[in-house]
């Protein structure tokens, strides 16, 4: 009897361990399975151009931030917010944005307007010659650096003198796609709201300036660089 009593006891605690370690393996966390991110989409021009002017001002709000969006504002000509792509061209995006933080281009000039070109700005003086500011890399074909950015309209790029590492300060934004451009400048950004500034722009009267008209006779003044970030 005592043989049976115990052979029962043992039976029964087998089971209550089986059972169990059943509920623990049902109740034992899965291993997390590595997630899928998705790979950065290549760069394309098809999707810059449908991002060109597709927003509006009111879409994005300043901060304090450094980001890589920038809103410009020219004095009785309106407003624009440049999306920087330092993807394609970091030394210059990075340039840009250490002016914008320092308030360097408040209250600049452009001083050069081409109807169907570009509107070009950022000198130190306002004449369109170099300043004090460190030269940078000139990020483009031309020069050894790849960029698939082109000068499409509302593209900005850096201006630059003849040597290839001579842009500084100066930018341009393109009025028109000018592709006589591509390997030769930096490319670094669009305009994602506000292309009609540019266009509001080139109705300035213009005077001569050395061999081309493209003088504003009233200055075209930039009035702040600030950054901004997309509202939620």
């Amino acid at each position: 009897m005592r043989q049976i009593r115990k052979t029962g006891i043992a039976l029964l605690l087998a089971a209550a361990m089986l059972f169990a370690l059943t509920a623990c393996k049902k109740t034992e966390k899965q291993p997390a399975q590595p997630s899928e991110t998705a790979a950065p989409a290549p760069f394309s021009m098809d999707a810059v151009r449908k991002e060109i002017d597709s927003r509006q001002v009111s879409d994005f709000t300043e901060t304090d931030a450094v980001t890589d969006y920038v809103k410009l504002t020219i004095t009785g000509y309106g407003e624009l917010v440049i999306r920087l792509r330092p993807d394609v061209a970091p030394i210059s995006a990075e340039n840009f944005q250490r002016l914008v933080a320092k308030g360097y281009y408040n209250g600049k000039l452009f001083h050069r307007v081409y109807p169907g070109f570009m509107i070009q700005g950022g000198s130190e003086k306002g004449d369109g010659m170099p300043g004090s500011e460190p030269t940078i890399k000139g990020e483009f074909s031309a020069n050894g650096v790849s960029n698939p950015l082109l000068h499409v309209r509302g593209v900005i790029s850096m201006a630059r003198a003849t040597p290839k590492d001579s842009g500084s300060t100066q930018f341009f934004l393109m009025h028109a796609d000018s592709d006589f451009l591509d390997g030769n400048y930096a490319a670094f950004g669009y305009i994602v709201a506000g292309l009609e500034t540019v266009d509001n722009v080139c109705t300035v009267e213009l005077t001569m300036n050395g061999r081309e008209r493209s003088k504003p006779v009233t200055p075209v003044i930039l009035e702040s660089a600030a950054f901004v970030t997309p509202n939620q």
